[in-house]
């Protein structure tokens, strides 16, 4: 497997970030609901591009928890502390469960929809991955991202523009790309519920009210399946920000 093009900030025990779809490096430098700023003051953030933005990548939540051993590997990380939102938090999951003793901890941003909550998306996903075969991206893809409302408008208040820059890089990469992800997407699901209660590592599960394709039901489910996990719900300016005391206190404990 190749090992894709990795971005290190800080130095450290290393915290491994798994972007969510449509994300990448760039976008999550953009805003993401963790600040790798301020984690790297004190741990070595790594960051890669799901796959390296391949049209031909394996975008499986399954696969993709392959390639990021293959990343600990590479940079020789027994143990690490792994965060994703999304399909990131999806990866990070799988890899938990198929890897034990290779994860040291566990940050789940706005896990997505599972098991019976993900036929619906699942639904979506194939529609959109049958148009997106083509050398444009299809008009119900280009709505669908200039819908999200990402980030949360109390960040957007606050830093003018995210919104359109982020729009701007879900909307470049190439047009086959939009037709892997999302047929990763359509086979993807997280381990069952039995796999999952027997993850026995510190976990923090953040989400968000409102985030109709991260539903809090999502999050309180593996919050009661993960024993020992506490969730965190990020509502305004003020919660983001204790959000990063608490992860940061999360991250220190590990020491």
């Amino acid at each position: 497997m190749k090992i894709p093009s990795i971005h290190i900030q800080g130095k450290g025990q290393p915290f491994v970030w798994l972007h969510g779809m449509l994300n990448s490096v760039e976008s999550d430098s953009v805003f993401s609901l963790i600040d790798f700023q301020q984690l790297s003051t004190f741990v070595s953030v790594i960051r890669y591009d799901a796959c390296n933005k391949s049209v031909t990548g394996k975008y499986t939540w399954d696969a993709m928890s392959n390639e990021l051993i293959c990343v600990a590997d590479a940079q020789k990380y027994n143990t690490m502390i792994l965060g994703g939102s999304s399909m990131g938090s999806g990866t990070a999951i799988h890899c938990a469960v198929k890897f034990p003793k290779r994860v040291k901890a566990l940050i789940l941003v706005t896990p997505p929809p599972a098991w019976e909550m993900r036929s619906g998306v699942k639904s979506i996903y194939e529609k959109i991955a049958a148009k997106a075969g083509q050398n444009t991206i299809p008009d119900i893809l280009k709505r669908i991202i200039q819908l999200n409302q990402d980030p949360p408008e109390f960040f957007e208040q606050m830093h003018p523009g995210t919104r359109q820059l982020l729009l701007e890089y879900r909307l470049g990469f190439e047009p086959h790309y939009y037709s892997s992800i999302y047929r990763g997407g359509v086979v993807s699901d997280l381990p069952n519920r039995e796999q999952i209660s027997n993850i026995n590592v510190p976990c923090l599960i953040v989400s968000q009210p409102g985030d109709e394709n991260h539903p809090i039901k999502m999050a309180q489910e593996l919050n009661n399946l993960i024993k020992g996990s506490e969730l965190v719900i990020v509502t305004d300016y003020d919660s983001y920000q204790k959000l990063q005391i608490k992860v940061c206190d999360f991250i220190k404990a590990l020491e």
